[in-house]
């Protein structure tokens, strides 16, 4: 019997020994987790675009680069023009990327925003200006002031 208890515990203590062993394979390694805490963008529309008075003949009036129209002919796309003017806030330094969409028809016209210049820009001092030009198109449109509204974007890249 004392045989068998001496190999019981030499039995217990090799296998102690071996978890033991084990053990000493296991290790720990911190990790860090990183940030960049920017500012939030904000949008301000400045200068609403104004295409002026146009002609009620089916067709296309464009604004180029500065505001200057050209259009279908019979249209009078030689209104008093105005480009859109917003100004984006946001980090110093940062870059960020716009876009704008048109919305939706109203009364037979239809706005096709278009960026003037490049579509990345850098907020230099944190802000930066951006004016929206594009064209007009009617199609058996109705008489009168039209308000059509589209969305002008800005995101961080």
């Amino acid at each position: 019997m004392k045989v068998f208890i001496n190999k019981l515990i030499l039995s217990i203590a090799s296998v102690s020994a071996l978890a033991a062993s084990s053990i000493a394979f296991a290790a720990d390694q911190a990790g860090n987790a990183n940030v960049e805490i920017v500012s939030a963008i904000t949008i301000s529309e400045d200068t609403q675009v104004d295409f002026g008075q146009i002609i009620n003949a089916n067709g296309t009036c464009s604004m180029a680069s500065g505001g200057g129209l050209s259009g279908t002919t019979g249209m009078g796309c030689t209104g008093t023009e105005t480009p859109g003017l917003f100004t984006i806030n946001g980090t110093s330094g940062a870059v960020v990327d716009i876009n704008v969409s048109a919305g939706a028809t109203v009364d037979g016209v239809t706005y096709n925003p278009v960026v003037d210049g490049i579509l990345t820009r850098t907020l230099s001092g944190g802000s930066t200006s951006v004016s929206v030009i594009g064209n007009i198109i009617l199609s058996n449109a109705t008489d009168g002031v039209k308000d059509i509204a589209y969305t002008f974007t800005a995101n961080y890249q």
